[in-house]
């Protein structure tokens, strides 16, 4: 009973893990969604003073020009988080799979304990019926 208590346990164990990566990967599913949409804005601002043809001053078009880099720079800077979300969606749906794994095979140790247990207590049993024979 012992080992079928410890292997509950582990599988308890396994199962917060399991949750826990589920959690983060929605979490991830967030953010992902976050990021398309800031990269949707910024490249919307960018065509928006791209596409301004009035006349305007030395210095404003500097400053347009400027804001186009920095929001270039930005939407940059965004790619390179979905890239790295995508490898962390990736990494926790991997995670989940072998908790999955892990799970079914304490499932099965357990099973096998507790036919073990059984069988054990069938032979005592039988024992101590060929005992009571005896007498």
């Amino acid at each position: 009973m012992k080992k079928v208590k410890q292997i509950g346990l582990l599988q308890t164990k396994e199962k917060l893990n399991q949750n826990k990566t589920i959690s983060h990967l929605a979490d991830i599913e967030l953010e992902v969604e976050k990021c398309l949409k800031v990269e949707n804005e910024l490249e919307e601002i960018a065509k928006q003073k791209s596409s301004e043809n009035e006349k305007v001053s030395s210095y404003s078009f500097q400053a347009n020009r400027h804001l186009v880099q920095k929001v270039m720079e930005q939407r940059e800077i965004i790619q390179n988080r979905q890239e790295y979300l995508a490898k962390e969606k990736i990494a926790a749906a991997q995670e989940i799979s072998r908790s999955k794994a892990k799970t079914d095979v304490l499932e099965k140790r357990k099973r096998l304990e507790r036919a073990k247990i059984l069988a054990e207590n069938e032979l005592k049993q039988e024992d101590k019926f060929n005992y009571i024979i005896k007498r």
